[in-house]
């Protein structure tokens, strides 16, 4: 593999929908403009491993399907169709209800009270899309691994009462991942590359618990303990398997992580845990001229951020979150 070129990319496409069933209906045709877009972006970038954020999964692939042969597939504004052989999706904690007043705000029901947020299960899922094979047999997931169980987690608690945010039986149900984590195999030119696929919740749209900001942190942190090892042998899959990645394994960590290393709401530089892992290899970070642009025409909260805005991932509005 040290001869070839691989293009890994993470786009976090926003081809999530209302209602269930909706994405499917939109991507039967050839003329939605969103997926249009998005479709166009992918043909240019060409990437040979793509993760998708975002993506609202069904049972059946449907939508991933049509994504690929409706637009995929076929030209975007002159750019070249492209074609990826190998997809992989499963189910997303979002919409999937627990039972149980997750905010606290004296109702059962709703996103917030989802083991993601979402308003139907699957709403906001991923997609993989791979040009080559994926090891199907030893995909691993950890949709159900509780937060519970990884030690020292940053579990929130009432800012008002001291106690856990949660209660006892909500924590024995209370799944770590908001949408899931992922460790896909990828035969590369004979090499297995692990893909770490993920999409930690925002941490925002909460309280001065910071129960979203807490679950961000311990749902990044999940994956420098994976490829850390002796660090991740707390982690079972759904399979009922524990332990981490080996130290030989080589991986490509994916996904919309919510977090910034400099600017934003995340809860203690919550993705330096990845970023200062020495397993981790930060010597290229993508860059744009789009980001700098961005924030030159954009000034306002852009003159106070820390970060360097070619490695901006996204542009977003200007008001600060919580």
């Amino acid at each position: 593999m040290s001869n070839l070129d691989v293009r890994f990319s993470s786009f976090n496409a926003s081809l999530n929908r209302s209602n269930q069933g909706d994405l499917i209906q939109d991507l039967s045709t050839y003329d939605n403009n969103q997926a249009k877009a998005v479709a166009e972006i992918i043909q240019r970038a060409n990437p040979d491993v793509l993760l998708i954020n975002e993506f609202d999964f069904d049972e059946n692939g449907e939508a991933a399907k049509l994504f690929q042969d409706n637009y995929l597939s076929v030209s975007q504004n002159g750019a070249t169709a492209i074609d990826f052989p190998y997809v992989y999706l499963a189910p997303s904690n979002t919409g999937i209800p627990s039972g149980f007043d997750l905010d606290n705000n004296g109702e059962v029901g709703g996103g917030n009270d989802a083991f993601g947020f979402g308003f139907f299960p699957g709403q906001f899922g991923m997609v993989l899309f791979s040009k080559h094979p994926i090891d199907t047999e030893n995909i691993r997931t950890f949709q159900n691994f509780l937060w519970k169980d990884m030690p020292d987690a940053l579990l929130p608690v009432d800012p008002v009462t001291g106690e856990s945010w949660y209660s006892e039986e909500e924590l024995a149900v209370f799944r770590l991942s908001s949408k899931s984590h992922w460790d896909i195999p990828i035969n590369i030119n004979g090499e297995t590359v692990h893909v770490l696929a993920s999409h930690p919740t925002p941490p925002v749209f909460d309280g001065l618990e910071d129960r979203n900001g807490t679950r961000n942190h311990d749902e990044i942190r999940f994956w420098s303990d994976y490829i850390t090892p002796g660090a991740g042998d707390y982690i079972y899959d759904d399979q009922g398997n524990f332990g981490g990645l080996l130290a030989s394994d080589r991986f490509v960590i994916m996904g919309d992580q919510n977090a910034d290393p400099f600017d934003g709401d995340s809860t203690d530089n919550a993705i330096l845990q990845i970023l200062d892992n020495p397993l981790v290899n930060t010597s290229v970070t993508p860059s744009s001229e789009g980001g700098v642009d961005a924030s030159n025409r954009q000034g306002l909260n852009n003159l106070t951020h820390g970060g360097n805005p070619a490695f901006d991932t996204a542009d977003f509005g200007e008001e600060t979150l919580v």
